[in-house]
This record gives structure tokens, sequence and C-alpha cells, in this order.
């Protein structure tokens, strides 16, 4: 099939059409969280800094281990139900997802403030900053994100979701505006994240409660739990698999924070945090689409077509591989005043470092593809146990280039993780593909 015959495809364009209100979301969300760092950097200077960076990681990092990104099951399991009108047993997998998501939004928290107190000597912190990491626990709290992405996703509430996300954005980076021009201190500014984080998590989960009700699954809080192992054979499975597998692939994307945080000290956590928040720009703009692809890969296999499943994939891979590698070049060349705009001249020397995380991130656009396909073809385990072996080899060798280059070799160990990553499950996944093919039921046309 001819390139421009790509865009006429029917599945491709219903990506791009709920891809890309996802994507000006997120785009919102990118350029609030440029501008919240640039007032932020300039404001606190590079030490400070580090220590709200190092703190936001070890927040992040709890939640990984805690949430079980329930979004994926309810897409999977309810994608299944809608297709086959059973719109109670919608309403039971959404009820499920959000108890799960309570339970662990506590126990994350509480984790967090016990961690807070112990790890601070790691990162050179005080006990007043120790005491501040455990009050930004509380945002761990009020945070179901996992329930309502997989509603926002299941009822192709996409744009609301895009709106939800852009106005929290900006009503944080109008925190923290608020904030340092009435002189704030560095508590100050801490406290300006917590409450906008807070207030986000809320605004999410009611949005995403009322587009449920939209869509003919209200009430679905008091729906009946009993017999849903039954009704849905394997779940319980699938969630446990699905949340080692982001566990381990969430400790990867935030490990780089850790390893510079505490071997190079919080001032280069600082400027490396700089590096992130640029590097990942890319990825935040084409996850969305990435996401809206993955609910359109579980639906061709849920009714087994195979030979649209590898033609969505081939195409979103190609695509996604062409815009990575141009805005690395361009990012590449511009490296310098790029990050003298955003975050100061003081953060200038980042620059090399950027350059190899940037590319980093654009392997991750094609890798992150390909294994969330692995999922929708229910091969979660497979996928944790690969991306678990391959997390030892990253820590291991960004230390090494921690000890021997700093923040250039940690990002350059990266580079070299998500190149494994991609080549690997390359090949798992057309491997998988061809099985699936040679035992395929015939193909079932999507209703409506």
């Amino acid at each position: 099939m001819r390139l421009p015959d790509w865009f006429r495809d029917r599945t491709i364009r219903k990506v791009a059409k709920y891809g890309v209100p996802a994507a000006l979301g997120k785009f919102v969300n990118a350029i609030s969280g440029l501008v919240t760092l640039a007032i932020l950097t300039r404001y606190l200077g590079p030490g400070p800094f580090g220590v709200i960076a190092v703190i936001r990681t070890v927040v992040t990092l709890v939640d990984s281990y805690a949430n079980f990104n329930t979004w994926q099951a309810i897409i999977k399991y309810g994608t299944e139900a809608i297709a086959e009108h059973r719109s109670d047993d919608v309403k039971r997998v959404i009820k499920l997802s959000f108890l799960i998501d309570a339970s662990t939004a506590v126990i994350g928290a509480l984790v967090v403030a016990v961690l807070a107190f112990a790890i601070p000597g790691r990162f050179g912190w005080s006990s007043h900053e120790a005491a501040l990491c455990a009050l930004y626990s509380v945002t761990l709290v009020s945070k179901v994100s996992g329930t309502s992405d997989g509603i926002f996703r299941i009822c192709d509430a996409y744009r609301v979701q895009a709106i939800v996300a852009g106005a929290s954005a900006i009503t944080m980076t109008g925190l923290v505006v608020v904030f340092v021009a009435a002189g704030a201190s560095f508590e100050g500014c801490v406290a300006a994240l917590i409450i906008g984080e807070v207030a986000s998590n809320i605004a999410t989960t009611i949005s995403a409660s009322w587009v449920a009700k939209q869509a003919g699954y209200a009430g679905w809080l008091g729906s009946n739990l009993t017999g849903i192992r039954t009704t849905f054979p394997g779940i319980v499975r699938f969630f446990v698999s699905t949340n080692a597998q982001l566990t381990v692939r969430n400790t990867q994307n935030e490990l780089d924070m850790i390893v510079v945080g505490s071997m190079l000290g919080k001032e280069a956590a600082g400027l490396f945090r700089v590096t992130k928040q640029l590097g990942t720009i890319p990825g935040r703009i084409y996850f969305p689409f990435e996401l809206v692809l993955f609910t359109e890969l579980a639906r061709c296999a849920a009714r087994h077509d195979y030979k649209a499943f590898r033609g969505l994939l081939i195409r979103a891979v190609s695509i996604a591989a062409t815009g990575a590698f141009v805005i690395w070049l361009v990012a590449s060349i511009a490296a310098r005043p790029m990050i003298e705009l955003v975050a100061g001249s003081e953060f200038v020397s980042v620059a090399p470092a950027f350059r190899w995380y940037l590319l980093a991130m654009g392997v991750q656009l094609c890798s992150t593809t390909i294994q969330r396909s692995m999922i929708a073809l229910g091969r979660p385990g497979t996928l944790f146990l690969f991306d678990t072996a391959s997390l030892a080899v990253l820590i291991v060798a960004a230390v090494v280039g921690a000890q021997q280059w700093g923040m250039v070799g940690v990002a350059a160990a990266i580079v070299a993780h998500k190149s494994i990553q991609l080549v690997w499950s390359s090949i798992v996944v057309w491997r998988l593909l061809r099985a699936a093919e040679a035992t395929a039921l015939p193909v079932t046309e999507p209703t409506g």
C-alpha cells in the first residue's frame, strides 16, 4: 500500500481523530510544565530545584509500585463487554479498578511518608526537606488516575480528557506564578505544586465520572462485584502482570534521576531534570496517539483481525520513527539556546546530555508502541520478564556511566537500553503475530 493510502485507512484516521485533541491537551500540559520549570529554575536555582525534582521522582516511583495501572484492564475487559452489549459488566470493571486505585493510593502515600525520613542522607537532604517530601505524599491520596483514564478511553472522551488536563496544567502554572510573585519561600513553591496536583487529580476524577454517566454507565460505584473473576477469566492475573510490567517500566523511566541525585548531587539532579523535562516533550505529544492506538489494537485482537493489527502497528511505528528523527535532529542543533531560553544560562552545561537523552526518547517512541501491542495480544507476562531483565542491565550501565562520564554517561546508558528494548520487542511481536494468524478464528466485523 502506498504511503498516502495509510492516511485513508479508517483506523488510522480514527486514531488521528481522537489522538489530536488528546495530544493538544498534552501539548498544553508540556508548555505549562516548561513555564513552571522556567520560573522555578530561575527563582530557586539548581540546588533547591534539584530537591524538588528528586522529591517528585520519589513520589512518582512509589506511585508506580503501588499503582495497578487499571486503565489497561478497563480497556481490555471493558472493550470486550461493550462489544457484547454487557453494560453492567462494564460498570463492574470500572468499580473494581476504582477500589484498587483508591486502596493503592493510600498505601503509596504511607510508603512515601516513611521513605521521606529513611532516605534523606543519600540525597543530602535536611530533615526539613524530608518533611516536605512526606507532605508531598498527599498528592497520591487524591489520585485514581488509572480508572479515570480507562473511562475516558473506552468512551472515546479524549476531548474532555484533553480539556481537563490542559486546564489543570494551566492552573498549576498559575499557582506557581502567584506564589513566586508573592515572594514565596522554597516551602511555598512546594505547597503550590502540591495544591496544583491535588486539584488536578480531583478534577480528573469528577470529569471521568461525568463521562461514564453520559455513556450510560451511571451508578458504577454501586455495582456488584460478586463473580467478577468468573465473568472475566484471568482478570486478576492481568491486573498483577500489567502492574508488575508498568512498575518496572516506570522504574526504568525514573531511575536516571535517582542515580544522578544520589551519585552526582542535588545540583546535578536539578540540571538533569531540565534534560528530562525537555526530552520527554515529543513523547508527551505522541503518547496520546499511542494510547488511542492501543485501544484500537485491543479491538483488532478481540475480533481476531491480525492482518489489520499488523498493518496498523507497522504504520504507527513508521510514522513515530520519522517524527522522532526529525525532532531529534532539530532539537540537537538548537540544544544550547533552547535550554538557555527555558531554564537560564546556569543550565546550558547539560546540553550534551540532553542530545543523548532526546535520542533515547525517540527510540522509546517506537519501542513503547510495539511493547504495548504485546499487552493487546494478551502477553503482559512476557513483557514483564524482559523488562525486569533489562532493568538490571540499565542499573549497571547507568551507575557505570555516571561514575565515568557523569550525566552524559547516564543518558548514553538510556540510549543503549531503549535500543535493546526496540529490537527485542519487535522480534517477539512478529513471532506472536505469526502464531496468532496461524490459529485465528474468522474475523468478526465491528458493529456500529
